[in-house]
Parts: structure tokens; sequence; C-alpha cells
């Protein structure tokens, strides 16, 4: 095995356990779901997404060869999916953002952001899937699984991180951490008790 494929296997491995304490914490697929809950996990997703998001679009302008940003923001995606729940625009207008946002200073950090991001838009279709199941109109879903083109992207997300090799996987794991650590605090209100 190469020292690229090596450095996905790490970062998977690595990250694990955070990301199963979040997945387990959240235990989405089998709680019962209503447009309340829906609302409040589209607001604590927006918060969360909007300043992740802006740090990885100032990290890519700074470095253009980077991941393209465009095609994988999705917290306009979240902002639409409220509307479409009947949320005001003045209480759009007033959603908090998440204050402890990993930094995105580099590549490496970006690339372990948009493991996480890239990742959960994946999940994201299962979890719609069973959001809709449960009477949340699917016009409010469209944050969890994103814009056309998630497989493709999340492919070359995963090239990518392979490609940095392992000198990029100390940042890439720290910022992929961190990101997983913000949405395991930001969405503690969705938390299922004793998780």
């Amino acid at each position: 095995m190469g020292v690229a494929r090596g450095s996905l296997t790490r970062l998977r491995s690595a990250t694990a356990a955070a990301h199963e304490d979040l997945d387990s914490a959240l235990d989405v697929l089998e709680r019962p779901w209503d447009a309340a809950l829906h609302r409040r996990w589209l607001e604590l997703t927006w918060g969360l997404l909007a300043p992740l998001e802006r740090a990885l679009g100032e990290q890519a302008q700074a470095d253009p060869a980077a991941l393209e940003v465009a095609g994988r923001v999705r917290a306009d995606l979240a902002l639409d999916d409220l509307r479409a729940l009947g949320v005001p625009e003045a209480e759009l207008a007033r959603l908090p953002e998440c204050p402890d946002v990993p930094a995105v200073p580099d590549r490496a950090a970006a690339l372990g952001v948009r493991y996480v991001l890239d990742g959960s838009t994946l999940g994201g279709r299962l979890i719609a899937r069973t959001v809709v199941a449960a009477g949340v109109p699917a016009a409010a879903t469209t944050s969890l699984t994103g814009r056309e083109g998630t497989g493709r992207r999340w492919r070359e997300t995963t090239a990518a991180v392979e490609a940095a090799g392992a000198d990029a996987l100390p940042g890439m794991t720290a910022a992929a951490l961190a990101t997983f650590a913000a949405y395991r605090a930001w969405l503690a209100p969705l938390v299922r008790a004793g998780a």
C-alpha cells in the first residue's frame, strides 16, 4: 500500500471513534422525527455550516488548486429547507452561528473539514429518506444530501486526502476531529438522553 492510500485509511481510523460517538449520540435513524425536530436540526445545521463554509471559501481563495467549494456548500440549502417548512425570513435572519468551529489555515485543515462535511452528505441520503417517511416534506431535506454530484464530490475529497500524503495527515486529522467535536457540541440540544 502506498503513502497516498494509507493517508485516507489512517484518517478514517483516527476519526472513527469521534464519528461513531456523534452518530450514536444523535441516533437520527432510530428516533421519532417530526417537523418541529427537523426544524431544530436545520437551524443547528445551518449554524455550524455557515461559519465552516466561509472559512473553507476563504482558504480556497488563497489556494486555487484546492477542492472546489461552490458545489459543496449547504448552508444556503439549510435556509431553503427552513423556508420550505414555513419559517419566516425574520427568524432566519436571527439564527445563531456556532462560535467554536475549527480554523482552516491551510489545505490540510481544509481537507480534514471537507472529509467530515462531504462524508455527512452520504449519510444524509439515509436520513432524508427516514425524515420524509416520518412526514417531513421532501423539499425541506435538500441540505441533508447536498447538490447533484454528491458521490463524485466525495470521491474527489477522498482522492485529495490520499494525494495529500503522510505529511498532511496530522493537520487533516486535527481538523477532522475538531469538526466532529464542533458537531457534537453544537448539536447537543438534539442528543438523545443517555448518549
